[in-house]
């Protein structure tokens, strides 16, 4: 047997000391609570600007910068200050900075979600055929061939349901949950671009030269698509998901390998688009083995 000596006054302070201490352990567990939460809005609140950011959309960077909890940081501080720079500065900047925001405005993609949970999708690279020598021949005209050219691709995308992956320089890189689509997206880019209103100087240059009986008109790109397993990996600053693995190194080797106005493929692709189409008639195009 177990005998209690103590005094009941002693009990009962013994029992406010405890009570006490559960009060401020819970008090302590809410104030970690609320820290926790601010920090997780205050996360999110900066990959927002940070997004708005990398499209110098300075307009939407500042207002969630604004209704941020956390605008007393050293972090906000320095957004501050960056934005506060880049509105002084605005009209010494490049347009084509502003590319990014201009496309979002002249294209309504749709609501496309990244492929790949299935753990494959078709991947697609696209490059301007010789563009280092045309950007040298005619600056200006390049400048405004690139702006028609995103312009077609992002429509191209849109319609065929791909998910744009990221733009390096005049390249794109692009998921098709559908190899079908991933095809067709490619061969309608070429007709697409091919009919474009390209600018004179850009056609006096002799890789964007119009060839009548080539079907050639403006800047020829070269398309490569590859199907086959893929990582995929959220990037937290531009809200994009990137992809990873064998299949990304291989489409683009198979990009790097076509010529300027044609469409290449792998055995995969070829293989899967008879396993999935049904309608092959549909695509008006002749298929080219190289081996």
């Amino acid at each position: 047997l177990v005998f209690d000596v103590r005094t009941s006054e002693e009990a009962e302070l013994q029992g406010l000391d405890l009570a006490t201490h559960k009060a401020h352990s819970y008090d302590y567990i809410d104030k970690l609570e609320a820290e926790k939460t601010r920090a997780v809005e205050s996360v999110e609140v900066a990959h927002k600007i940070a997004e708005a950011l990398v499209s110098f959309n300075l307009d939407a960077a500042t207002k969630h910068l604004n209704t941020s909890s956390g605008s007393s940081s050293d972090l906000y501080m320095a957004y501050y200050r960056l934005i506060e720079n880049l509105q002084m500065y605005r009209p010494y900047l490049p347009d084509s900075l502003f590319e990014m925001q201009t496309a979002k405005t002249l294209v309504s993609p749709k609501n496309v979600p990244a492929p790949g949970d299935s753990g494959s999708a078709a991947i697609v690279f696209t490059d301007i055929e010789q563009s280092t020598a045309s950007w040298e021949e005619c600056p200006e005209g390049m400048n405004k061939g690139l702006k028609i050219h995103n312009t077609v691709l992002r429509e191209c995308i849109s319609e065929h349901n791909g998910y744009e992956v990221k733009t390096i320089g005049d390249a794109f890189m692009v998921a098709f949950e559908s190899v079908v689509d991933a095809c067709k997206f490619g061969l309608d880019a070429h007709v697409v671009l091919y009919k474009a209103h390209w600018p004179s100087e850009l056609l006096d240059v002799d890789a964007c030269s119009q060839v009548v009986e080539e079907q050639w008109c403006g800047p020829r790109i070269r398309i490569g698509i590859h199907w086959g397993a893929v990582e995929k990996e959220l990037n937290r600053v531009t809200g994009r998901y990137d992809y990873f693995g064998g299949t990304v190194n291989r489409a683009a080797r198979v990009e790097a390998a076509c010529v300027g106005g044609a469409v290449a493929v792998t055995r995969d692709v070829l293989d899967c688009i008879k396993q999935v189409s049904t309608e092959p008639s549909n695509m008006d195009s002749s298929i080219l083995d190289s081996g």
